[in-house]
């Protein structure tokens, strides 16, 4: 169950974040903050915590976290993507989010979550949650998980909070955005690190806890939210892998053999498959998986 945790409306915390300069859409910001509200909730994240988020972007979950540790809180997001990049850019959206009505309790920092987490342990940093909200699919390569988990671990944090797509849905209009997961993940699978694209770390519910419970976490809690019909985050994917033109350019590109190119080509066709069966409008997001995690004093068993 939820906690019953106070939070600003969703109208009026959408403000602290920044508008896209050509094509505005504060019905989906306003339910995407909705869902990351939800997420605050199932996580029970109180007033006065401590909270490390890793990879925040633009702040989406990142003025939620911090409505919710309220003043005497802190959140600091810790991203190493170039702040140039994104849009509107991750300069300008955190500039914007700091100085919004939330934003006094807020840091950014520009660098790596591994090397972070190891400089925050060596000096005795403490947080009461670390955060990975929707992040874990933009890694560039699955080891990153482990190796941050362990430097957690290492640090001594309360918990860990994670939210990532199922890879399963409760509505058969969010198929198009599962299939189009897989079919850029598989092409980003013969691509460098060095990719821009969204999606090019999927994990499943699973892999995620395996990993953390190989890095010495437990599983504590674990829900499935369905997002609302207005997030409109599937529809983009979708709507990238079909209409845009890097998808084939780069199956074009990748050194693999004809074999598995006829495969990235025709997980593409079967998202437009999908597509066609309910329309590229009618796309909604796949199901959300929320867990938390704890650490186990191991010689406290025996």
């Amino acid at each position: 169950m939820a906690a019953n945790i106070s939070l600003r409306p969703a109208e009026e915390l959408v403000a602290c974040l920044l508008e896209l300069p050509d094509n505005p859409d504060r019905k989906h910001d306003v339910a995407a903050l909705l869902h990351r509200q939800q997420l605050v909730r199932l996580w029970k994240i109180q007033p006065g915590s401590r909270v490390l988020e890793i990879g925040p972007g633009q702040g989406d979950l990142t003025v939620v976290l911090a409505d919710a540790v309220g003043p005497q809180g802190l959140v600091v997001g810790v991203d190493p993507a170039p702040l140039d990049e994104g849009t509107p850019t991750y300069r300008s959206a955190r500039a914007h989010v700091l100085a919004s009505a939330v934003g006094g309790q807020i840091e950014f920092v520009p660098a790596y979550p591994v090397a972070y987490l190891t400089a925050a342990a060596a000096r005795g940093a403490k947080f009461d949650f670390v955060v990975l909200g929707h992040c874990i699919w933009y890694f560039s390569h699955p080891t990153m998980l482990p190796d941050m988990l362990a430097q957690v671990r290492h640090m001594g944090t309360g918990a860990v909070l994670i939210a990532e797509y199922s890879l399963s849905t409760t509505h058969s209009n969010a198929f198009p955005h599962l299939l189009a997961a897989l079919a850029v993940n598989a092409l980003e699978s013969f691509r460098d690190e060095t990719s821009k694209r969204n999606i090019r770390c999927v994990m499943t519910p699973l892999q995620i806890i395996t990993i953390a419970e190989q890095q010495g976490f437990v599983l504590v809690k674990e829900d499935v939210v369905v997002p609302a019909e207005a997030q409109r985050d599937g529809w983009r994917e979708v709507l990238m892998a079909l209409k845009g033109k890097s998808f084939a350019r780069h199956v074009e590109e990748v050194d693999v053999d004809s074999k598995v190119k006829t495969m990235l080509l025709g997980m593409r066709d079967a998202l437009a498959a999908s597509v066609a069966v309910s329309g590229l409008d009618s796309i909604r997001n796949m199901d959300v998986w929320v867990a938390r995690f704890e650490t186990v004093d191991i010689t406290a068993m025996y």
